[in-house]
């Protein structure tokens, strides 16, 4: 067995957190089952198109690979690096391929082990009535590629980044690019493109697994299976043929896989010359050359003396400076980032506003909304998740005890610094909203309901990461498990919504989803669900008592810590 697969697979599963997720699992799987199952005791052949079984169970598997895989993986290799063993494995006898392997294979080996432990429940499907076996074949196949390529993604992030916060949060950013984001441009323009615009959308849209597995399960659904070409019998107008989406994903992501595995083998091959922490001459040489475009870019001189920390709150200052993602470089970058997708969101709306589709400015406006949340979902728990286990790993929080600051101090030393930067992503879609209330008058008000709730998102975001830090000593433990918790305010909901109507009284359906940022926000859209429009106060009061109790709970944990060490 190959030793580093053995290594990190054993320390993986002696966690008691590891158990812990594949219980949780497998009652998620069960209680679907039994929510689901007909009261006939099988599905009928008329009702079998309907059946949402197999899709949930499918899609409820893919999105458990898209949270854990990155977050596993995107360490991998930082953390040996952070620890300084990454030497230890070159100066040991393993070779570069079976370092390589080994990390690859424990990556996806706690998933695929979920999977596995899974299939019980899919078999059932066989006697429920609802089951294509080559269509469910071709399901998992999609499925284990998609685990590759996550994994092999994250690790190739993993090998090129020095610090775990950093990788995490590019991993994350580039997952969901890989599977929603590639999915907008087809969503907004497919349906009024035609031609060579018409595959392209559809290739590009293609990429994504999400696609790919409704392309399986749901191949009628805004044609994802693919479609004829010909002449279309309506209108008389040539259509281009469009191949099912799984057969595109599959050979791009083989590529995608032999890239990142090339650049895993060109970083990995070769020890590290030196621990990577002292910076070259070189490179502080080229760094006082910088030019004035790219201090004018990035807003800050890398090379310019600090000013002395001021005396209200020292902690700040010293936060804000040596926080990697929090930091003026970073947030700056990512500011911009969300600055020129707003502006294609933009001229995606001028474009809604121009054409005879009357819902596609709407349809803009969702993929705004969703963006918006997804951009604070995955930056933001990252500013606040190493603010106290950072601290704990550097070996500082002990000189942090010392010091004559009060716990308060530190406490909104730490808190402040990262609450501020997180709001800039909002700052930066105001452009998008702006183009669509100047298309539509109508969604002026829609967006003034929506800012509350993006902003206690951000307040929701930063709490739930301080108090991760505060409680667990490892930064990229701390970050995972902030994800995780921020993953089930924000998308768990979604499935009670889903279900509204089918398997749940909408009334009942409506406070599930209540909690979800995402689902209040997008129902604030003119032509949304009445019901959740009007909960828009009480998902307010939820999440600012929850946030407050986190605050509460936070502030206490540390000053615990700064009590007893």
């Amino acid at each position: 067995m190959n030793p580093v697969l053995k290594k990190d697979i054993l320390g993986s599963l002696r966690q008691r957190r590891a158990a812990a997720m594949q219980v949780l699992f497998l009652l998620t799987l069960c209680i679907l089952v039994l929510a689901t199952w007909p009261q006939q005791g099988v599905v009928s052949l008329a009702s079998r198109g309907q059946d949402s079984l197999l899709l949930g169970l499918i899609l409820g598997q893919l999105v458990l690979l898209v949270l854990f895989i990155p977050g596993v993986a995107s360490i991998s290799i930082t953390a040996e690096r952070e620890q300084g063993t990454l030497e230890m494995l070159y100066a040991s006898r393993l070779t570069a391929w079976q370092l390589i392997v080994g990390k690859v294979l424990s990556a996806i080996g706690y998933p695929i082990l979920l999977l596995t432990s899974g299939l019980p429940f899919v078999a059932m499907l066989s006697y429920r009535g609802d089951v294509d076996l080559n269509g469910l074949l071709w399901a998992y196949l999609v499925l284990i590629v998609t685990a590759v390529l996550l994994a092999l993604m994250s690790l190739a992030i993993s090998a090129c980044c020095r610090q775990s916060s950093t990788a995490l949060v590019i991993t994350y950013v580039a997952v969901l690019m890989l599977c929603g984001g590639v999915l907008v441009p087809a969503a907004i323009m497919l349906a009024s493109s035609g031609g060579t615009a018409a595959q392209a959308l559809h290739s590009v849209r293609s990429v994504s697994p999400v696609a790919a597995m409704l392309s399986l399960l749901r191949p009628n659904l805004a044609e994802f299976g693919g479609r004829e070409g010909g002449i279309d019998p309506n209108t008389g107008d040539l259509t281009e043929r469009l191949l099912p989406a799984w057969k595109l994903f599959l050979p791009v992501a083989g590529g995608i896989i032999v890239i990142c595995l090339g650049v895993l083998v060109a970083v990995l091959r070769k020890a590290p010359a030196h621990s990577g922490n002292v910076t070259a001459p070189s490179a502080r040489q080229a760094g006082s050359r910088r030019s004035l475009a790219h201090r004018i870019l990035f807003l800050v001189d890398p090379n310019k003396q600090r000013k002395p920390f001021g005396r209200f709150n020292p902690v700040i200052a010293k936060e804000a400076r040596t926080n990697q993602l929090g930091s003026a470089r970073w947030m700056i970058r990512i500011f911009y980032g969300a600055l020129f997708v707003s502006m294609m969101l933009a001229l995606m709306a001028m474009y809604g506003g121009q054409t005879e589709h009357g819902d596609l400015l709407r349809y803009v406006a969702a993929v705004i909304v969703a963006f918006q949340v997804a951009v604070i979902a995955i930056i933001d728990p990252s500013l606040t998740s190493p603010a106290v286990s950072a601290e704990i790993e550097n070996g500082t929080f002990e000189i942090l005890r010392l010091t004559p600051l009060t716990s308060s101090q530190i406490f909104w030393g730490k808190f402040v610094p990262a609450f501020l930067p997180a709001l800039l992503p909002i700052v930066a879609l105001i452009p998008a909203f702006a183009t669509i209330c100047f298309v539509n008058h109508i969604y002026i008000s829609s967006f003034v309901m929506m800012l509350p709730v993006f902003a206690m998102s951000v307040a929701l975001c930063c709490t739930a990461g301080l108090c991760c830090s505060a409680f667990v000593s490892s930064t990229a433990r701390s970050t995972v498990i902030n994800y995780f918790l921020v993953a089930t305010v924000v998308v768990m909901p979604m499935v009670a919504w889903f279900a509204s109507g089918t398997i749940l009284e909408p009334r009942l359906a409506a406070w599930l989803a209540m909690p979800s940022p995402l689902v209040i926000a997008l129902n604030q859209l003119p032509g949304g669900s009445p019901d959740l429009a009007e909960l828009w106060r009480a998902h307010l009061i939820f999440t600012g008592v929850l946030v407050v109790g986190l605050l509460i709970v936070a502030r206490f944990r540390l000053t615990q810590l700064l009590r007893k060490g």
